[in-house]
């Protein structure tokens, strides 16, 4: 399957032949299998010391080196490969990063990326102001070490911020080291509204949360830009934040999903692509079988009325509607 997008004559690159493996974005390219960024969960509480980042508003990718290439490739969130990005970063910043990749070739460069002439060009005047980014620019907030287990792969934060600093390569804004909500809170106040609050990790960089200023607008009301104020449904703001992690109390959301759930979640969507791939005569069922979970998910999570439920029911098999399309796109789709 060819895995390029945005190839327009402009941003032509090589052609990449791999396969995407699940929905959260695992593709095996050339012969290299790339894993997942996983889905963060929100931050609810923090009791231990753990490292608050300024969260870019750019687009998540995966900087890979592919040693068939001898260069490296931009793989987006879902797994393709991104031409125009992938164009644009060898173009302002092969040099720098060839000169990490030639030492690292087992590493995964986790990076936003933004700029005029990316995928997100927003607060451009802001970025070309601060740090020199224009065309387009990248902030490194992980790095994957492919040597090691899957689940031991981030390395530690005092580890990349040394990488980073040996390669010249353009590190995550740290806003501090916090253990306690109300210094975070009070600290986030004082950073641009251009960013979408933090994400917040463990010392060891295995647990990663994301805490943005949409979550808490009785806090940071100042910092959500207009557009995201309007007034959702009930169910549609329970919906999302069930997803995200975190609870909505006054609308019977007393907590979020959990990483258990959501990988139990993840690996229904997965069997849905077989399915898909096998037998589409069974996708209604598997549908029905996500849905049946998430209900039951929810219901533990919370108490709602029976109206509540049946609008939260219809928002699922939407959700659920979008990946079935999302797969079937995947399945028969060759992108240009």
């Amino acid at each position: 399957m060819n895995l390029i997008v945005n190839s327009k004559e402009e941003f032509k690159i090589e052609l990449i032949e791999g396969e995407i493996l699940s929905t959260n974005g695992r593709v095996k390219m050339m012969g290299m299998e790339i894993p997942p960024y996983p889905k963060l969960l929100h931050l609810s509480t923090l009791n231990k010391k753990m490292i608050a980042q300024k969260k870019i508003n750019g687009y998540n990718v995966r900087l890979t080196y592919l040693p068939k290439l001898n260069n490296f490739i931009a793989v987006l969130r879902g797994g393709y490969v991104c031409a125009k990005t992938t164009f644009m970063l060898r173009k302002h910043f092969s040099d720098l990063f060839m000169n990490f990749f030639k030492e690292n070739q087992r590493k995964i460069l986790c990076m936003e990326v933004l700029g005029k002439k990316s995928l997100a060009n927003l607060h451009t005047d802001y970025y070309k102001e601060q740090y020199g980014f224009e065309d387009v620019g990248y902030f490194i907030f992980d790095i994957m070490d492919m040597e090691k287990p899957e689940d031991e792969r981030f390395i530690p934060f005092e580890r990349v911020e040394k990488i980073c600093k040996k390669y010249n390569l353009q590190l995550i804004p740290t806003i501090g080291v916090f253990d306690g909500m109300e210094d975070l809170n009070k600290k986030l106040q004082e950073i641009p509204s251009v960013f979408e609050g933090a994400v917040v990790k463990s010392l060891d960089g295995r647990e990663i949360m994301k805490y943005r200023f949409d979550s808490r607008p009785e806090i940071f009301i100042n910092k959500i830009p207009t557009r995201e104020k309007r007034q959702k449904p009930p169910e549609e703001i329970v919906v999302t934040h069930f997803f995200q992690g975190y609870e909505e109390a006054e609308l019977g959301l007393d907590s979020g999903i959990t990483q258990e759930e959501m990988d139990k979640y993840q690996q229904m969507l997965d069997e849905m692509g077989k399915v898909i791939a096998k037998n589409k005569s069974k996708i209604s069922e598997q549908s029905d079988k996500i849905v049946a979970f998430l209900m039951k998910s929810i219901n533990e999570h919370g108490t709602f009325e029976e109206d509540m439920l049946k609008e939260i029911e219809k928002l699922f098999k939407q959700k659920i509607g979008y990946q079935v399309g999302r797969f079937l796109r995947m399945k028969d789709r060759q992108f240009l």
